[in-house]
């Protein structure tokens, strides 16, 4: 959670940073995302296998203090954040810290508890908590002061969660695996596909929602606060009722149905004159979340034999990372190209139907399969 709240808050404003102080151009804004996001797949992809060689608590800790490190430079080096090009190289480079991180968290928790859909659940609601509270702090913060503001909140967050993480251990001595980056897990790549496709809608929170809220609404920047504190209270107020309709309905289910919820959710921004109804979109698009996310990091798991779920994690977040790559990229050029919102918001989000009709036509037979069931009883993952 104090990640979480250091680092949504200066992943969230940068992409108006760099397009509404720096001068960087739309496009350029989408293509610093798109490449900080593939730089970050790649880290995801690297950090999932070297948790399962060094350990999931000391990748964490290494993430971090990379993480804290940059921000010490944005913090105190004005040539560093006041530069368009070296702040965008600054912000790709805590992308790149940040990801280490997310394949150790996944496994760690994986490891922990046999009830895995409740851990991410868990895990979810005090992630959301720090994405939530961080940015509506943050739209305050720059509304009435400084974007300079942002860089000092966001370091002594980060430091915060590197201190709690020298607490952290793992869960039992791992033996050294010495693994290649490859797999034959097919149910892994196809699942990790269709998540992909969702992820390209997840990622325009922000060059596409930023942007759009300041430049064709003209809102203040509290409203972007406001419109992302929204998402994040609403996971914790709706994750545990969601959660008893994932035990009800099956994992199958709720993946593809979530994950058309959420993209809807997002298209529906086009159409929302005022904050109110922003809102309204905001709590749509998050209990397709609630249902979606988690449930695709349960069926990772279950598929996943236990020496590898390190591995599996890394590889199926890199995915998402790559989503988050291409989101950015496809926002800039639709910003570049129109500013119509109906326009702007179905090139932004028909990609998450997309990748729920693959889920659907890749896994119809879910309903009969254990491991995309509430309960699954079988490990058949490689």
């Amino acid at each position: 959670m104090l990640r979480g709240l250091g680092f949504s808050t200066l992943y969230v404003y940068s992409a108006v940073y760099i397009t509404s102080v720096l001068g960087g151009s739309f496009l350029f804004d989408g293509i610093i995302f798109a490449a900080g996001g593939s730089l970050a797949a790649l880290g995801q992809y690297f950090g999932g296998s070297l948790s399962d060689r060094i350990g999931y608590s000391i990748t964490i800790k290494l993430s971090l203090s990379i993480s804290f490190l940059v921000m010490v430079l944005l913090s105190f080096d004005p040539a560093a954040s006041s530069n368009l090009y070296s702040f965008s190289a600054s912000f790709m480079g805590l992308l790149i810290a940040n990801s280490l991180q997310s394949p150790s968290s996944n496994a760690m928790l994986s490891s922990s508890t046999d009830a895995k859909l409740k851990g991410f659940s868990i895990l979810r609601v005090a992630n959301n908590l720090g994405w939530g509270v961080g940015p509506a702090i943050g739209g305050f913060l720059i509304s009435f002061g400084k974007f300079h503001s942002l860089f000092l909140y966001a370091m002594i967050l980060i430091g915060a969660s590197l201190a709690v993480s020298l607490l952290l251990s793992d869960p039992e001595k791992k033996p050294l695996i010495k693994s290649g980056f490859r797999t034959d897990n097919r149910l892994l790549i196809l699942l990790s596909l269709a998540s992909m496709m969702v992820f390209i809608v997840q990622s325009q929170e922000t060059v596409t929602l930023s942007n759009f809220v300041k430049i064709i609404r003209d809102f203040p920047y509290y409203y972007l606060g406001i419109i992302y504190m929204t998402n994040g209270l609403f996971v914790i107020i709706s994750q545990a009722p969601v959660y008893r309709l994932i035990k009800r309905i099956g994992n199958y289910y709720s993946f593809g149905l979530g994950s058309i919820i959420y993209s809807i959710g997002f298209f529906s921004y086009a159409a929302d004159p005022s904050l109110f109804w922003m809102v309204v979109s905001t709590i749509v698009l998050t209990v397709g979340e609630d249902f979606a996310f988690p449930t695709g990091l349960t069926i990772v798991s279950e598929i996943s034999r236990p020496e590898k779920i390190g591995k599996n994690m890394g590889i199926y977040n890199s995915f998402l990372q790559f989503g988050r790559a291409t989101g950015p990229i496809i926002s800039g050029i639709a910003f570049t190209v129109t500013l119509n919102p109906y326009l702007l918001w179905s090139i932004t989000s028909v990609w998450g139907i997309a990748g729920a009709i693959l889920f659907f036509v890749v896994f119809r037979k879910g309903i009969q399969n254990p491991f995309l069931q509430s309960n699954p009883e079988i490990n058949a993952g490689k």
